[in-house]
């Protein structure tokens, strides 16, 4: 509740004052007390004088504190004198006082069960009394509790203390005598427990602890405290983890008092299925409208006696009861304007019954609420409800807040027999489930990705021949003709839905659905400084805005700008997209990086405080590894009375608008709907870089201001007293006396067109984009997705995937999990660390992965392989058989024979990817074409443990008697070609060659739609939906009203709370709904990716050359590639026709040496003869002095030294003839890019001077730094720092933070063993891995 005007609310309860009952620390509110007491006074005075309308008031006024108040553990006597006691039932004593008032016999009322009272208080009181009698128990150092949906929570603070020298014994021993001293007094509540170095364990975003709420037993707490700190302690075995604990914190949750959740009875399921029908459906959304719609339906089947109908839809195929069930919910939902999109409280249920009840309605009914075990606990019944007998009554389960429809067996008499099929079937796959569960296997099912193109018939005579021709009649067993035009709705559906099946888009029968496009888009900007600000914090000043203008068939018209200025600019812009809401409702707003940046200030500023105008839509929120991706706002609508609309247009886009589409005072308007996304997570890359590559009209400017100039007293410019001042005294703009000849002004009027420019400049590239994308998707709008990697998913789901000939799985948990641990990403190694100065090649492979992509890849249901077919595999192994390829994932025992081979397979040590030598028997996971190459090869030998097939249709391969039956080998394919022709080739090379051919035509928007589509199309295979085994770290925002956090909680995914102005701020660990996905395509790919560059690899060393380093699809070595036709066959291809394009090809390699050098004498010839000179002038001047580089170098062009430190840390350097220089390096985690010379400070000191410089100013800032040993270069680096986990730490907001850091960097390789003196690296020998 927060602060109102009181009165009745819209169903007539006195919800007193709306004011908040508790305060934020857990206590009552002494104004809630004393407005209650007010209230209560005013009405029983007008009930004692017989005021109409008085004894309503007062009863409605009864009902709804009694319901609210006992919801918040508050418990409320109305005494005959007027007043009302008010006790915390949280307290103990408060308990004892309010037992003892509500015996008073000038108790008129009172709200909680006096039974209840006294039985919880003598409970606690037990506990308590236990509590204190043990030895074990330590009280805390500070307890805390809050007010979270109506519910409490209970925060305490525990000393750690050091009992004992051994770290793992001493953390259990603080363990258990911390919840010993808590949990007791919480019975079946669900807590939380964090273990930190800081002196509040609770609001430690780094503390260990379990990861969600629950009710776990003291034993797991300290058991996985224990395993968790053991593999930290492991990680960091050369030092950085601090384990100094001081504070040890327990979060305590419980529920509102007395709210509906299940309590007593004892009828049991079957029981209960004698007299009802259960109804249970999994949606997560809309429960309880869908038990109504439920209801409605089968009552109406039965009604009208509609058998067939009643079986298609509910046992043939019951996706479409389901879906007109979702259809059927969503418009009662819609008829109440019910602002909850997930959860349903018991005011949405009251709203829909009083809804229900009008004069002559034949829908007037009640609803009753059984618990988990059948019991009657709630009947609802309409508010105004004059005792008549009720039409319909609904009978619906509620268990742990999801409701289940129960329907009376006599309702539906006339479809029983159908009903009891749907039961037979739900029994059987139960039995099914419990099965696998008995023999180990996981509860959850492989499921085909049964995505289909949406498709609408085109020729409707070939469709009037299939339905005379084409059906098979099941009894006959023969096709007879069909009568469709004498067909009912559903039967026409099937039929139409069988042809589309039948025919697909195949011969022109059908064709695409397209939607038209989208071009209901705007995009923000918003300008902030930290500068001159309290810890630094961005405070925003400018925020500018523009959107598609569209005409009424949604064309484009133009685009309109408006720009906010001050420091309200945030509201003022919400406050005018409400008074323009009809004209954009619909639309999608972006910003570029708003993810991290842009949407944390609305947060702050507006979404999350102010609630008066625009909410937060439930569920629609996506946060991915910090990043905000998508949410939407919908406007809070009353009456739809108008206010003229503000006119902050500025420069010559300004705005001039009203409210369109007003309507009738008091008539009641639809909500608008506002989504907001990331550009950036769809456009990867600087807008800079973007409007360059788009050619948009309005490129983004150079910086016209300094952002270091602006702070927070110049920021906001000039306001309107300064403005009024310039027209009073008649200054003129040249005057210094004039504020428009001032600092202030310029640097307000600079930001100002800065700002605008980068909205416009976004806007056009997204309207470009967007057309694009749509042209070449058959109709995909970027709107309807929120990545490049959706995008990607969407065109190949859309266009090529071919379920029919070509199925793809979802894989059930325990497949996921077996094949995502041979998934691994590219072979990042550094072969030499130091120096070397001599002829060095860099060579890169074009579009890696959309290159190995065109192999097969595992498609077809998944199967585990069996004991008999591993046992004959390992003995065909073992006598150098001919062996069977197999489609999928193994595992494998892997002992490495030959030591001085380059290893190939990867292995996860120390968190690093790595490639290693094996001891020993190492279980391994792969990709099987891997272990086949592995095989070749001979450095290994192999004992397959395990694996999973993806059979594809192709049983020939699989079958163990084609391993003892030669016989069968004229059955397979030639081994040579099996591999080819994956089921995303077509996708990759259709992406590629038109990416190329877009670019060729001039056409920037199409390629990068193109290239996007290509380099993101293995990666969505991959997607980790359940993290690390526990779920995905994820943020839920939820209005405090809103039942939807008690949900959360009772699914156990509650990681962390917060709270801020009306919304809770939830921390969830939960697995991810997303489907169609299945990551042994990515684990394949990568495989293949691997190999590739390996192949390579093992090429240079054969020829006898030496490799420094390599980085997935790029190697540093010294061989020079086109001395040797054979490697330039295999690998450069292209480069034997025309050595100017080798690289272009797919998959083939080119020389990062060729692209520098192209790039310096590009620029070169551009500055003597302009920027504006033709192409085929400038090209051959600059191509002369790129064949004289080559001729120098004999034909390839190299590097002429280069430093490896390390991963990604590297520097090559070229002096050209021209006397200038070209370089190519790499330094993770720096923002500059290095020299050459600094690079070789890191290796041999040569920069001591300038390193001891740099210490000192860190010592500066920082008086406890200690300089460390070694060479190093340092860094100062800005920061803008808000994490999602400070978005819940107690007392913090999304506020983001400018902080300074100095980076160290240094030679630290630790993948393999360096040769101090050579500076060669050998692989490491694994003595065993294991299989975590």
């Amino acid at each position: 509740m927060d602060g109102k005007k009181g009165s009745a609310d819209s169903s007539g309860n006195f919800n007193i004052m709306n004011i908040n009952m508790r305060t934020k620390n857990g206590t009552i509110s002494k104004s809630y007390i004393k407005k209650l007491n007010a209230e209560y006074a005013t009405l029983l005075k007008a009930k004692e004088q017989k005021v109409k309308g008085a004894k309503t008031n007062f009863n409605k006024f009864l009902k709804g504190e009694f319901k609210n108040a006992q919801q918040k553990g508050i418990g409320l006597i109305f005494l005959d004198s007027g007043k009302v006691s008010v006790r915390d039932i949280f307290i103990s004593a408060d308990r004892q006082k309010y037992i003892k008032d509500a015996k008073k016999a000038a108790a008129k009322f009172h709200n909680v069960d006096i039974g209840d009272v006294i039985n919880r208080d003598k409970r606690l009181a037990k506990i308590d009394k236990q509590i204190s009698k043990r030895k074990n128990t330590i009280k805390p150092t500070s307890t805390r509790r809050e007010l979270i949906s109506g519910g409490i929570v209970t925060k305490y603070l525990f000393k750690f203390e050091d009992y004992t020298e051994d770290l793992i014994e001493n953390i259990k021993i603080n363990i258990d005598r911390a919840m010993s001293s808590v949990i007791p007094k919480h019975k079946d509540q669900k807590f939380i427990v964090r273990l930190s170095n800081t002196q509040n364990a609770l609001t430690d975003t780094s503390s260990f602890g379990v990861k969600t709420y629950g009710t776990p037993s003291t034993t797991e707490i300290k058991n996985a405290l224990a395993n968790k700190i053991d593999m930290a302690i492991a990680k960091y075995d050369e030092g950085g983890l601090e384990l100094d604990f001081q504070t040890i914190g327990i979060s305590v949750i419980a529920e509102p008092y007395g709210q509906i959740l299940g309590a007593g009875g004892h009828r049991s399921h079957s029981t209960a299925a004698k007299s009802w029908f259960v109804s249970n459906q999994t949606s997560k959304t809309n429960c309880f409208y869908r038990c109504i719609a439920t209801q409605n339906l089968l009552h109406q089947y039965s009604k009208d006696e509609e058998l067939d109908r009643a079986r298609e839809e509910l046992v043939v195929t019951p996706q479409l009861f389901l879906d007109r069930v979702t259809n059927s919910a969503t418009n009662i939902k819609k008829r109440l304007k019910s602002g909850n999109i997930r959860a349903t409280s018991e005011a949405d249920i009251q709203k829909y019954v009083d809804n229900c009840y009008k004069k002559n309605s034949s829908n007037k009914c009640e609803v009753k609420i059984y618990n988990n075990v059948f019991a009657l606990i709630k009947t609802i019944t309409p508010t105004e409800w004059n005792g008549e007998k009720l039409k319909i009554t609904y009978e619906i389960q509620n268990i742990n807040h999801h409701f289940v429809a129960l329907v009376r067996w006599y309702k539906v008499m006339n479809i029983a027999e159908v009903l009891d099929e749907v039961i037979v079937i739900a029994t059987e796959k139960a039995k099914a489930a419990a099965e696998r569960l008995a023999n180990g296997e996981t509860e959850d099912e492989n499921t085909l990705i049964d995505r289909e193109a949406d498709i609408e018939i085109e020729d409707w005579d070939k469709f009037k021949e299939f339905c005379k021709n084409e059906i098979w009649n099941k009894e006959e067993k023969k096709c007879v003709p069909v009568d469709y035009e004498g067909a009912n709705k559903t039967t026409k559906a099937k039929y139409e839905r069988w042809f589309k099946h039948r025919y697909g888009l195949e011969g022109g029968y059908c064709s695409r659905h397209m939607d038209g496009l989208n071009l209901r888009m705007g995009a923000y900007d918003l300008e902030a400084t930290p500068n001159g600000v309290d810890g630094n914090i961005f405070t925003s000043y400018r925020l500018s805005f523009c959107w598609n203008v569209l005409d009424k068939e949604a064309n484009f018209v133009r685009i309109r700008t408006v720009s906010f200025g001050g420091r309200e600019c945030i509201t003022d812009w919400f406050d005018w997209i409400y008074e323009n809401r009809d004209e954009l409702s619909g639309y999608t707003f972006y910003a570029h990086n708003g993810g991290k940046f842009d949407v944390l200030l609305l947060l702050t500023d507006y979404i999350l405080k102010k609630t008066s105008k625009w909410v937060l839509e439930e569920g629609t929120l996506i946060v991915l590894n910090g990043a905000y991706l998508s949410f939407s706002l919908s406007s809070k609508e009353g009456s739809a009375e108008e206010t003229p609309s503000i006119n902050h247009g500025t420069m010559d886009h300004q705005l001039k608008t009203s409210v369109k589409n007003k309507k009738k005072k008091g008539a009641e308007k639809i909500e608008s709907l506002i989504t907001f996304r990331d550009s950036l997570r769809l456009l990867p890359g600087s807008l800079k870089k973007l409007c360059d590559e788009f050619d948009v009209e309005h490129k983004k400017l150079s910086e016209v201001v300094n952002f270091d100039e602006v702070n927070i007293d110049n920021c906001f410019g000039y306001g309107e007293e300064s403005k009024q001042r310039l027209t009073k005294n008649g200054y003129k703009a040249t005057s210094k006396q004039s504020p428009l000849y001032s600092e202030k002004f310029r640097i307000e009027l600079c930001n100002n067109v800065y700002c605008n420019y980068d909205v416009i400049g976004l806007l056009e590239i997204l309207n470009k984009f967007s057309k694009s994308v749509y042209d070449a998707c058959n109709g995909i709008n970027i709107t309807d997705c929120i990545t490049g990697a959706s995008l990607s998913k969407k065109h190949y789901f859309n266009t090529f995937y071919d379920k029919k000939n070509f199925p793809v799985w979802n894989l059930n948990t325990e497949y996921d999990e077996f094949c995502r641990e041979g998934y691994f990403g590219g072979r990042c190694e550094a072969f030499y660390i130091g120096e070397q100065i001599k002829k060095l090649y860099y060579f890169d492979f074009t579009s890696l992965y959309p290159d190995v992509g065109r192999a097969r890849l595992p498609y077809g249901e998944p199967i585990k392989l069996q004991s008999g077919f591993i046992d004959a595999w390992n003995e065909r192994y073992k006598n150098n058989q001919s062996l069977p390829p197999i489609r999928g994932v193994v595992k494998v025992n892997v002992k490495t024979k030959d030591y001085r081979a380059l290893p190939l397979h990867a292995v996860k040590s120390d968190g690093k990817l790595t490639f290693a030598h094996f001891d020993e028997f190492t279980p391994l996971t792969m990709w099987y074409r891997e272990l086949e190459y592995g095989i070749t090869l001979g450095i290994y030998e192999y004992e397959l443990i395990d694996g999973i097939d993806f059979d594809g249709g192709h049983h020939t391969y699989v079958k163990t008697s084609y391993m003892n039956s030669p016989a069968n080998k004229k059955d397979c394919k030639d081994r040579a070609t099996f591999w080819n022709d994956g089921i995303l080739k077509e996708f990759f090379e259709d992406a590629v060659s038109k990416k190329a051919l877009a670019k060729k035509s001039g056409q920037p928007a199409l390629a990068q739609a193109y290239k996007i589509i290509a380099n993101s199309g293995y990666g969505f295979w991959g997607l980790n939906a359940n993290g690390d085994g526990e779920g995905r770290d994820g943020m839920s925002i939820v209005n405090e009203e809103d039942d939807y956090f008690w949900e959360l909680m009772a699914s156990g995914v509650v990681s962390n709370i917060g709270k801020i102005g009306d919304y809770i701020m939830v921390r969830t660990s939960m697995k991810m709904s997303v489907k169609d996905f299945n990551v042994a395509i990515a684990t394949a790919i990568c495989s293949e990716a691997r190999m590739k560059t390996y192949r390579f690899l093992k090429a240079v060393r054969d020829k006898g050359g030496n490799i420094l380093y390599c980085d997935t699809d790029s190697c540093i070595c010294d061989l020079k590639l086109n001395d040797y036709p054979d490697l330039m066959e295999e690998f450069c291809w292209d480069g034997l026709k025309d050595p100017d394009t080798a690289g272009d090809e797919l998959g083939s390699m080119k020389n990062e040496c060729l692209e520098k050098v192209e790039g310096y004498y590009k620029s070169k010839v551009l500055k003597e003869l302009g920027e504006d000179c033709p192409k085929h002038i400038w090209k051959p001047k600059m191509k002369a002095y790129v064949d004289a580089e080559k001729k120098k170098d004999d034909g390839e062009l190299s590097f002429d030294k280069g430093i490896i430190a390390g991963c990604k840390q590297y520097s090559l350097h070229k002096k050209l003839l021209d006397g200038g220089s070209i370089k190519a390096g790499a330094c993770k985690g720096c923002r500059r890019p290095l020299s050459y010379e600094e690079f070789a400070h890191l290796l041999f000191g040569t920069m001591l001077k300038e390193q001891r410089e740099a210490e000192a100013k860190i010592l500066l800032r920082n008086p406890k730094f200690v300089a460390p040993e070694g060479y190093r270069l340092y860094e100062q680096q800005t920061q803008f720092r808000s994490s999602t986990s400070d978005h819940i730490a107690e007392g913090s907001y999304t506020d983001i933070h400018k902080v300074e850091i100095d980076k160290s960097i240094r030679v630290n390789y630790t993948k393999g063993i360096v040769d101090i003196k050579e500076g060669w690296v050998t692989p490491h020998n694994l003595s065993a891995v294991s299989e975590e």
